[in-house]
């Protein structure tokens, strides 16, 4: 009995120890899967950080492609030709598939979506994801699979699909998209063939009214841009009224006018006498090396915008090296190649401040001519060593500091083209203004109803020209004849084939993308303080000629 009783005890007390044993080892395995599970967890929550992150710089976690910044090109050179590109409705995709990468393309080609599929998110949940980023800002269907969309700033938007709409779901991909450009591709695809080209002319207004000629291109021809002369400034009611009637006739247009004017200062000013002049560029030139620049032209911009003008064929960086150059004298900051170069992108800054568009002008130079555009057409017989070293450097300085818009002169500039006028000319557009120097923003050409065109070309010649070259807008700044005559030569050439349609996109592409950098909107003004702006020049005129 008692050999039974020790039995007993010995079997109780193993099966005990086995339980236990067992307790034990299910325990720790627990506590390795919930290790398991936290690390897990913590890698995911580290991995959808470094995605928002990353996307706020526009770019994706272990890419240096900057959305709205890098070239298609960048991205070729770097992983070869794409295994596909195609257009649809919505736009240009390119296709790696061996990276698993997708990218959206602008018209002039630059990568404004990057589309990817991240191995260190895939297992990731949709739950998850909510857990660590937050409540999305919109869900969308993206291609038939839901997405979360995080707007992260002004700039960029991050969105992230999944396989499924259930909290179970897992991330398949992951984008970041540069807000401002996929806008513009928006507003883009809306267009009709007529709107676009409309985009392309800048015209002039005949008198101090609106008239019925000029509102039926506005709203039947779709003209994009105004330029406004002295015979349009009579008084500052008036000038308001004119201004605001050009933005009522545009209001149901896809995109805002370009309303501008010749405000440079000096002898060359459109805004209505009951305005103080601000200083001619010479005056500034002669005050400590452009000193005031900046303040001349933050004064000249909050005028401008005053009466809802938004850009000025201003500052000039023509290098007034020739002193019987009969049309640039005292609109030139000097003759030291420095002080314009100074002087030119800090009066541009300030323009920039009060949302004004400055055109840098005359392209690659009018300053050593004997010779007015105006009448006829200039020969320039520089070497390009001369012109690189006193012409071009004024305009490299602008276009390195963000400068958007340049006026190319009627200019032959022999150097570059022996036969073509600069505003017209592939080599001075495309190879040595864009190629060259890097710029990237609009060209417009200096007014087509000039001596310099007038007396040699063609003017329906010279506007096809001018786009074939590179060219964006085409200014008109007399006569409503010639805007006609330009758009039947555009659409003559798009009907021929000389002229695409891609190529129109492509300027049409970065005149929204510069109304939209400097906000640009048909919004109307109700008053002008045209005390308190007089008293602001009157105060700069005084700091100038104290520096003098």
């Amino acid at each position: 009995m008692r050999k039974l009783c020790r039995l007993f005890k010995l079997l109780v007390i193993s099966a005990l120890f086995i339980v236990i044993t067992g307790c034990s080892i299910q325990e720790s395995v627990k506590n390795e899967e919930s290790k398991q599970e936290d690390k897990q967890k913590e890698q995911n929550k580290q991995a959808l950080t470094a995605i928002r992150d990353a996307a706020e710089k526009g770019q994706l976690p272990n890419q240096q492609w900057e959305v709205g910044e890098t070239s298609f090109r960048t991205v070729q050179e770097q992983l070869g030709e794409a295994d596909k590109i195609e257009r649809d409705s919505n736009g240009i995709y390119a296709t790696y598939g061996k990276q698993e990468l997708k990218l959206r393309l602008t018209e002039n080609n630059q990568v404004y979506t990057l589309r990817s599929l991240d191995s260190t998110v895939d297992d990731i949940t949709l739950s998850q994801t909510e857990e660590v980023l937050g409540t999305a800002d919109e869900l969308v269907d993206e291609e038939g699979k839901p997405a979360f969309v995080y707007e992260l700033n002004d700039e960029y938007q991050l969105t992230i699909m999944f396989s499924t709409s259930e909290k179970s779901g897992l991330i398949e991909e992951v984008a970041v998209v540069h807000k401002p450009s996929a806008e513009v591709q928006n507003v883009l695809q809306k267009m009709m063939l007529d709107e676009k080209l409309g985009q392309l002319l800048l015209m002039g207004v005949q008198g101090p009214q609106l008239d019925s000629v000029a509102k039926t291109l506005i709203q039947d021809k779709h003209v994009g841009g105004i330029i406004l002369f002295k015979r349009n400034f009579e008084s500052v009611s008036q000038s308001l009224g004119l201004i605001n009637d050009l933005k009522q006739a545009n209001i149901n247009a896809h995109t805002p006018l370009f309303i501008s004017a010749d405000e440079e200062g000096g002898r060359v000013t459109r805004l209505p006498k009951a305005l103080v002049k601000t200083p001619s560029n010479r005056k500034i030139g002669h005050v400590e090396n452009g000193k005031y620049a900046y303040d001349v032209g933050e004064l000249i911009g909050r005028k401008m915008s005053a009466f809802g003008l938004n850009m000025d064929f201003a500052p000039v960086l023509d290098v007034d090296s020739n002193p019987n150059n009969p049309v640039i004298g005292d609109r030139s900051y000097g003759a030291d190649v420095q002080l314009v170069s100074k002087a030119g992108i800090q009066q541009a800054n300030g323009m920039m401040s009060q949302h004004v568009i400055p055109v840098v002008k005359h392209f690659p130079g009018h300053g050593d001519t004997s010779v007015d555009s105006h009448i006829d057409l200039p020969v320039i017989k520089h070497s390009k060593e001369r012109l690189q070293k006193v012409e071009l450097p004024p305009f490299k300085r602008a276009i390195d500091g963000g400068v958007k818009a340049v006026m190319v002169g009627h200019l032959i500039v022999e150097a570059y083209d022996s036969k073509t006028p600069a505003s017209f000319s592939k080599k001075i557009i495309q190879d040595l203004l864009r190629d060259e120097l890097q710029f990237d923003g609009v060209v417009i050409t200096d007014d087509l109803v000039m001596g310099a065109v007038g007396k040699n070309y063609a003017i329906g010649e010279a506007a096809v020209q001018s786009i074939q070259a590179g060219g964006d807008i085409l200014l008109v700044g007399h006569n409503y004849t010639p805007v006609n005559e330009i758009l039947t030569a555009l659409q003559k050439a798009i009907d021929e084939g000389t002229l695409t349609e891609k190529r129109i996109n492509e300027s049409v592409e970065r005149i929204l993308l510069l109304k939209q950098q400097y906000q640009i909107n048909d919004v109307q003004k109700d008053k002008v303080d045209v005390e308190k702006l007089n008293r602001q020049t009157t105060e700069l005129i005084k700091k100038i000629e104290a520096g003098n």
